[in-house]
């Protein structure tokens, strides 16, 4: 809407200096006729003719649909029409077109009387047919804007609906996991479990009523994430040690995409929890104005192939929902050390209010 309005003002600023650049050539100190008033205005008038018969109705119908023969017809019959009428009316009005400025009559050299006429009548089809070049030009430039826009806005749309996608495919992934917690706990401690059922709630909860937000503040999201470790807490043994460093700088606000994080935390207890070998896990969350750091460190220790309780989708979709969220503006460092026992996770995200929106 934006360009539309300054293209209509660009358009009458330059028609405006059409009309007037040939008043200002005339001779103010003798009587002003009507005729040489339309003497002066005849040529902006049928260049203002050509230029609105392509720019709203030759080129959109037919240059843009592939039927230029019409086009170019149409275009000649307007010039040559528009020419004749222009010698008519200097003729009329017992001129040229501002000939004491711009070009010589015939009867000033006779001897170039041929030649002089022949200009007279080249001129206004060239000026007519640069007129239609630039009404041409002006359209398809508009149309090409017009193409960009649709092109981004169905980009945009497309984006939004992946992301909608994604959602909906991480909710049973993520029901699943928590499922298969809460039935091991109770085949060895009921009170346990019924806690774990009250935790699985809160963070039910926060499904229900956030999740479907383009973002939330970040001590919601903190708050759902410590949700769901104490929930792993209640299956885990006393010896794994598990941390938890959460720094927000006061006085700002910070926003993240809703449960964009917890895939990495799923991932650190599937993959650094064992039942006989020392393990721990370490979860450190930092934010300020500029960016969200989110660090997890755990003991490694792989499934052997033939445990099926995870197929390693939460990754990937938070891959993918890293890509469409922050696009240029995140970075995700991870790996395991040299002997492989510990396994790094670091995602650092500098759009803290989700400007893409």
């Amino acid at each position: 809407m934006r360009i539309k309005r300054v293209n209509i003002i660009i358009q009458v600023i330059v028609w405006f200096a059409i009309f007037l650049s040939p008043i200002l050539y005339l001779d103010w100190g003798e009587t002003i006729k009507v005729s040489t008033i339309l003497r002066c205005v005849a040529i902006p008038f049928c260049l203002l003719i050509t230029f609105y018969a392509n720019y709203l109705w030759i080129v959109p119908r037919y240059f843009f649909n592939g039927n230029r023969h019409k086009f170019y017809l149409l275009n000649i019959v307007i010039v040559l029409g528009l020419t004749i009428f222009i010698s008519l009316m200097m003729k009329w009005t017992g001129s040229s077109f501002m000939h004491t400025h711009f070009m010589p009559e015939a009867q000033d050299y006779p001897d170039q009387a041929l030649g002089i006429y022949i200009l007279h009548s080249l001129h206004p089809i060239f000026k007519l047919s640069v007129c239609v070049i630039v009404a041409t030009l002006v359209r398809m430039s508009l149309r090409w804007v017009e193409v960009e826009d649709a092109r981004a806005l169905a980009t945009m749309e497309q984006r939004e609906a992946e992301i909608k996608s994604l959602r909906y495919q991480f909710h049973p992934h993520f029901l699943l996991n928590t499922l298969n917690n809460i039935y091991a706990l109770t085949e060895f401690d009921v009170p346990k479990a019924q806690t774990a059922i009250i935790e699985l709630s809160k963070m039910l909860r926060h499904i229900l009523y956030y999740n479907d937000r383009a973002y939330l503040n970040l001590s919601e999201e903190v708050s759902f994430l410590n949700n769901y470790v104490n929930l792993m807490r209640l299956r885990l043994p006393e010896s794994v040690e598990i941390k938890e460093e959460v720094e927000i700088v006061p006085g700002c606000e910070i926003n993240i995409a809703p449960m964009l994080l917890i895939s990495l935390i799923e991932n650190a207890f599937k993959h650094g929890i064992s039942p006989t070998l020392k393990s721990f896990i370490h979860l450190k969350l930092y934010a300020d104005r500029e960016k969200i750091e989110c660090e997890i460190i755990n003991t490694n220790h792989p499934k052997p192939p033939s445990d099926e309780s995870g197929s390693g989708i939460g990754l990937q979709l938070i891959q993918r929902r890293l890509d469409l969220l922050y696009p240029g503006r995140y970075i995700w460092e991870k790996g395991t050390n040299a002997d492989n026992t510990i396994y790094s996770s670091k995602i650092t995200l500098y759009d803290t209010q989700l400007h893409h929106h």
